[in-house]
């Protein structure tokens, strides 16, 4: 039998199977059989929105306000639009009915630019001016409550699904989780140590928290009222202990709280150094009795998550790893726990490092935590004038990983065990409240040695749209906050999406042999420049030691110290040099590695698999009559 007439049937079926295919991953009904092969399911809506879209029990309308008849010149926003509306479509689709979607043209002039209007949609002008383009989005639910994104900006792109989530889950869930805000540093704008006759803008995160809760910011009050869900205590090391007084008792009464504290706030630190640097106090005592300690005054610096910072030396800038400034990734993130499981990078400044006490009846589980390439810096010698590079030439991993935050629960007593300070039991303006002096059941609570982490430098970058301000995050800082407060308030569904924000992929192992290459680069400098002093004192003190030290001639002493110098200089440069080639080196054979693989390695694979199948081929093809 030929075989054309044996493949030709095959064929046929091959290609009905892939009109079939085609077809119905095309449909709106059949969405589901959709495969998403894309690193961590990009395409897909994660396992957080359809437990949202599951507990759905009302009606939610969402309007696309898409001007695609004024977007012919804009190719770029169309196919960003489009990924925008196929997203859409997918929440339509899996929500039993519960989500309904409309598209709207608001074309110029039209009743449908005005509905866009009357949500609040921004319109950017195009066409010279005379046409308003726009991109935005419209919730509203059965009860007539809306919200809306004024714009879908193709920056946020990766957090299209977590701008989509949380507008559903709000509506669906009115009654937002409360959190109280004690904090001594303007997170809600206001005077700073830096100008305190002038109030600064609020920060970022402050933001992003009234987006998600219900944020009351607590004043110095005795006690913090019943109805709050979640405390959020920031820098305590400044409160009174009136106020520590309030959070011992909310702990213990069964309260959940996040506690930022810092053994060196730099915001403070820009103000006043010293300020920088609180002392030991009652805020330390607080800890204790939670079963957790932080040694004042000591800085973390880890040289595998170090951040690259340039700075100016005098006449020349320096780029350098500088040891406080961190970036935690991967297994510095504890995976097992829901709150930080898919996070993906987060800044911290000048942390501190948590030790559970001897006596400690509270659990502690790490949530975040540094390499054993770290150690313990002294605080004074960042907040005083730090010297990068100089940090860097004295560091001595200490084989240990320190745990930068974690979570407390267990049993514990009260930091006041002889009551309120003043031995007041009253609360001002609050009734009557007994002290305790154990909790009343396992506290919850979360400690992070970090308080600038919340800053907007070290996590996001704000830009201004049309008088809005923008907030693009660099790091996922804001995540890790809200995801801890979500948990701790009850709510977690928005956990999973939040985390897949950020697609970053860095080159660790390039970024690990710069590392290496420039911890030992530093040292080298460094020791060329304290053989440099040694020498200029050795000079200076031989020309006080002579009799006419005004004269400009060198005494046979000084050529010769001099020379020898020189000759120590122009050594410890070519050992510089050495140091930057085989760096060069190292990264070169890396890069040549992985074309190899990219362009030699895997096609020639391929070709050989070709090959092989070719000759099975030729050795399965029956014989013909006569050999042919």
């Amino acid at each position: 039998m030929d075989r054309r007439t044996i493949l030709s049937p095959a064929a046929l079926v091959i290609v009905v199977a892939l009109f079939v295919a085609v077809n119905l991953a095309a449909a709106p009904g059949l969405r589901w059989a959709r495969i998403d092969l894309s690193q961590g399911d990009l395409h897909s809506l994660s396992e957080g929105t359809a437990n949202i879209l599951k507990k759905l029990e009302n009606t939610i309308t969402l309007k696309l306000f898409w001007s695609e008849s004024a977007a012919g010149d804009l190719p770029g926003l169309k196919v960003f639009a489009r990924r925008v509306r196929e997203t859409l479509e997918e929440y339509e689709a899996r929500s039993g009915g519960r989500i309904v979607l409309t598209v709207v043209d608001p074309r110029p002039f039209s009743e449908e630019e005005d509905e866009a209007v009357e949500f609040g949609l921004q319109g950017v002008s195009v066409q010279g001016g005379t046409t308003n383009l726009y991109l935005g989005l419209a919730a509203t639910s059965e009860d007539g409550r809306s919200l809306m994104i004024p714009f879908l900006q193709a920056d946020r792109e990766r957090f299209l699904e977590y701008d989509i989530s949380q507008m559903i889950h709000t509506l669906a869930n009115p009654e937002k989780v409360k959190v109280g805000l004690l904090s001594s540093l303007p997170i809600m704008g206001g005077p700073t140590p830096q100008n305190p006759f002038q109030p600064s803008m609020p920060w970022m995160i402050s933001d992003q928290l009234h987006r998600q809760f219900d944020v009351e910011p607590i004043l110095s009050e005795r006690v913090i009222a019943e109805d709050v869900d979640v405390l959020m205590v920031v820098h305590p090391h400044e409160l009174s202990d009136t106020a520590l007084y309030a959070v011992d008792q909310f702990v213990l009464r069964g309260g959940r709280a996040v506690v930022f504290a810092d053994p060196l706030s730099e915001f403070m630190a820009v103000a006043s150094p010293g300020a920088g640097m609180p002392g030991a106090g009652t805020a330390d005592e607080l800890l204790e009795a939670w079963g957790v300690k932080m040694e004042p005054g000591k800085v973390v610096g880890d040289l595998a998550a170090s951040q690259r910072v340039s700075y100016r030396d005098g006449n020349r800038v320096q780029t350098v790893n500088y040891l406080p400034w961190i970036t935690l990734r991967d297994s510095l993130i504890n995976r097992e726990e829901v709150t930080t499981a898919q996070l993906d990078n987060l800044n911290l400044a000048s942390s501190g490092s948590l030790l559970q006490t001897e006596d400690a009846r509270t659990q502690m589980t790490p949530l975040l935590s540094t390499s054993t390439r770290s150690m313990l810096l002294d605080g004074s010698t960042i907040v005083f004038m730090p010297d990068p590079a100089r940090l860097l030439s004295r560091f001595s991993p200490s084989g240990v990983s320190f745990t930068l935050a974690a979570r407390l629960s267990g049993p514990a007593a009260t930091a006041f065990p002889e009551g309120p300070p003043g031995g007041d039991t009253e609360g001002e303006g609050e009734a009557p409240a007994e002290h305790l002096g154990e909790s009343r059941e396992e506290i919850n609570v979360v400690v992070v040695a970090d308080s600038d982490m919340l800053q907007d430098r070290f996590w996001v970058e704000v830009q201004n749209f049309f008088g809005q301000r923008i907030a693009l995050p660099m790091a996922d800082n804001a995540d890790f906050v809200i995801n801890l407060l979500d948990q701790l308030g009850g709510s977690s569904d928005l956990i999973a999406i939040r985390s897949r924000a950020s697609a970053f992929r860095p080159f660790e192992l390039f970024n690990r042999v710069s590392r290496e290459a420039e911890l030992k680069f530093r040292a080298k400098e460094q020791d060329l420049v304290s053989r440099l002093d040694q020498t200029e004192r050795k000079l200076n003190d031989l020309q006080a030691q002579r009799q006419d030290p005004e004269s400009p001639e060198l005494t046979p002493q000084q050529e010769e110290e001099l020379d020898r110098f020189l000759q120590e200089k122009v050594k410890v440069r070519r050992e510089l040099r050495d140091v930057q080639f085989e760096l060069r080196r190292d990264i070169e054979r890396l890069q040549a590695w992985i074309k190899f693989i990219n362009i030699g390695l895997v096609p020639l694979l391929l070709s050989l698999a070709a090959a092989g199948s070719w000759i099975v081929r030729r050795k399965k093809k029956p014989v013909t009559e006569g050999g042919k």
